[in-house]
């Protein structure tokens, strides 16, 4: 009868049941690793692919870290470009009044209230000049760099330096020559503006593009990621199906080998 005459040790009970504890093993992991969606959770499960999926994960954290620090930047410098925008739009509503003050047959009563627009334009621009505006970021120029534009006095040909908009010194009540020379003054601050916001777009278009190529480069990570980590959750499904089946067996089989010496009983009989 070999082992089944040995009823102080069932050995076919005991192989049994150490083959059910090696089933409820595989279960819990298939079954983990369906709920998790991860064939790696823990360094016991795979040292290796372990150590590799969390050296991804943080290339993965380190690049997506850039592109929230990128996207930032983008809307600061977007903001201030809008700001320069402003400036600009200002600059060429001051520019064509002060074309229109230009011409011999502009009354004084016209030229003054032409003025009093130029004046409250001029108070606009430095409101949102120190409105928050980074201008030393990008441009030479200073918040308080705004100086001496007189439509009266003497113009240097320094733009935006040398251009005050405080709604004191924009005077179009003077000579023509004069004027003349505070529209080219107030086109050439224009230009200065226009070709800053140039430069900010310029700024913008390579984040952006390098956004992009940070973007592509965390979509290949994370598909090494994925490839090492991921559950097949059709296959492992039927892994789970095959080890269900199997530990009903096992239990039966336990069963079995638990009764089994009961047979030796019949020899006392």
């Amino acid at each position: 009868m070999g082992d089944l005459a040995r009823i102080n040790t069932n050995v076919s009970a005991m192989r049994a049941f150490s083959t059910l504890t090696d089933l409820n093993a595989r279960l819990v992991k298939s079954q983990e690793r369906i709920s998790t969606g991860q064939i790696v959770n823990r360094a016991s499960d795979s040292p290796s692919d372990y150590y590799v999926t969390r050296i991804l994960e943080t290339e993965i954290n380190s690049v997506t870290r850039k592109n929230k620090n990128i996207e930032r930047g983008i809307n600061f410098l977007q903001t201030n470009d809008s700001r320069l925008a402003q400036v600009a739009n200002i600059l060429i509503e001051m520019s064509d009044l002060a074309n229109q003050a230009n011409s011999l047959a502009v009354t004084s009563a016209e030229k003054q209230a032409i003025q009093q627009d130029l004046t409250q334009l001029s108070q606009e621009i430095e409101n949102i000049l120190h409105s928050g505006i980074s201008v030393n970021l990008y441009t030479g120029f200073t918040l308080a760099g705004l100086e001496n534009v007189s439509l009266t006095g003497n113009l240097t040909q320094n733009p935006l330096s040398t251009l005050t908009i405080d709604g004191t010194n924009i005077n179009i009540t003077g000579s023509l020559s004069n004027i003349s020379s505070a529209i080219r003054n107030i086109d050439n601050a224009l230009d200065v503006i226009l070709r800053d916001e140039e430069r900010l777009g310029s700024f913008i278009k390579r984040l952006e593009t390098e956004y992009a190529s940070h973007e592509v480069e965390r979509v290949n990570l994370k598909a090494s990621l994925s490839s090492i980590q991921d559950t097949d959750l059709a296959e492992e499904q039927m892994e789970l199906t095959k080890l269900n089946i199997l530990q009903q067996a096992s239990i039966s089989m336990l069963a079995q080998a638990n009764t089994a010496p009961q047979a030796v009983l019949s020899l006392f009989q």
